[in-house]
């Protein structure tokens, strides 16, 4: 496993550090946002130091922001509440209107952090690169909402790029960037006490330079080594992988959730597999649902989501729904029988499940609608806006 990484002191300034210029492209990178995740903190300082010290010309400006710096000093995920979870719009506009005195420990920490990005969100060309680690051993990959801008980011670091675990989980900070049209990615560069993850973050921050705009890559005289270490780290691995299932804790049984030991990202699991249990007693075993790829094994005592199930998905299915989406072929939707487009959205439709029952969530998917919440018979999908 390797020798765990040093904790950061509560005392780590918000904003880390800073190179290059406005009035270009930015890149923000949000680090230790989960405070038992300091190896995106490690890396972020030493691309800082590198840059300053080589004096590297920048084409934008690179800001980096210290996430939950309180559960940072205490090595442990979040002390309240996961700061990870409360960038709803609901929950951002309570914070705005409460007196702070009424803070607990990572509303504090969230009312900081979105005062220093609020001025860097106004601007044009920003891309968020958010930087996490992982409980259990499994090899780096990226996730973001699904659009081509998000895409084309994601996939330039050639790690397995997973499309719908963040419509999935509601209140991460990545889904709330991306609703301000933002390019928003999440890397997990493996896992949170091995050394091997700051260096694999380290590459993912340097090839995200590259592809946000902020930096040339001809100036980075070690970018292709950045990228053949990613790229090598998931070797062999699917491209692009379909979230299909999230099994989620109860709150009351947080602490008792208890994945086998020894489960591993990325791997093979067929239906029926024990992957989990709750109590020590194992009274209540959970099982695979489905064959496919288990992602996100939790090995911690905090956090609801306790694993996730995936399945490849075709390159084919990538290059066709990109055509599809560059053709506005959504805007056809709203002829369908059954399907209605909701005019103060504009990316939401209501689905009549009695009328268009025959037609496969596929067809939403190639098209970005991603996000389901049901009401009734009535399906609303939504999905977030491409910049073409």
């Amino acid at each position: 496993m390797g020798c765990a990484l040093e904790v950061p002191a509560v005392a780590m300034p918000r904003v880390l550090g800073r190179a290059g210029r406005s009035g270009g492209p930015t890149l923000v990178v949000t680090a230790g946002i989960h405070g038992n995740e300091p190896a995106g903190v490690r890396s972020a300082e030493r691309v800082l130091a590198a840059l300053h010290s080589r004096g590297t010309p920048l084409a934008g400006e690179l800001v980096v922001l210290v996430g939950n710096r309180a559960a940072l000093a205490r090595d442990a995920r979040f002390l309240d509440e996961d700061l990870n979870r409360l960038w709803t719009a609901e929950r951002l506009a309570a914070l705005r209107t409460r007196p702070s005195a009424h803070d607990h420990a990572e509303e504090r920490e969230q009312r900081e952090l979105a005062a220093e990005l609020e001025p860097l969100l106004a601007r044009e060309g920003v891309t968020l690169l958010d930087l996490h680690s992982t409980s259990g051993d499994g090899p780096p990959f990226a996730l973001a909402g699904d659009t081509l801008q998000n895409r084309r980011v994601a996939c330039a670091l050639q790690v397995p790029f997973l499309l719908g675990l963040e419509e999935t989980v509601r209140g991460t900070l990545v889904e709330h960037v991306g609703a301000l049209g933002h390019v928003a990615i999440v890397v997990e560069g493996g896992q949170s006490r091995d050394p091997r993850t700051a260096e694999l973050l380290e590459s993912a921050l340097w090839v995200t330079l590259v592809s946000s705009g902020v930096a040339s890559k001809g100036d980075l005289p070690e970018f292709e080594l950045h990228r053949e270490r990613l790229r090598s780290a998931a070797r062999g691995l699917p491209a692009v992988i379909e979230v299909s299932h999230r099994h989620e804790i109860a709150p009351e049984d947080e602490r008792r959730f208890e994945m086998l030991p020894g489960l591993v990202g990325f791997a093979r699991v067929e239906r029926g597999t024990l992957l989990a249990h709750y109590g020590g007693g194992r009274e209540r075993p959970v099982h695979a649902p489905f064959s496919g790829l288990l992602l996100l094994p939790r090995y911690q005592s905090q956090g609801r989501d306790g694993f996730f199930l995936g399945t490849s998905v075709s390159s084919v299915w990538l290059v066709l729904s990109a055509a599809l989406r560059r053709l506005h072929l959504e805007r056809l939707l709203g002829r369908l029988p059954g399907v209605r487009v909701e005019e103060r959205a504009g990316h939401s439709l209501t689905i009549d499940r009695r009328i268009a029952r025959f037609f496969a969530a596929e067809l939403f998917h190639l098209l970005g609608y991603r996000r389901r919440e049901e009401h009734g018979h009535a399906l609303v999908v939504s999905r977030r806006n491409d910049r073409l």
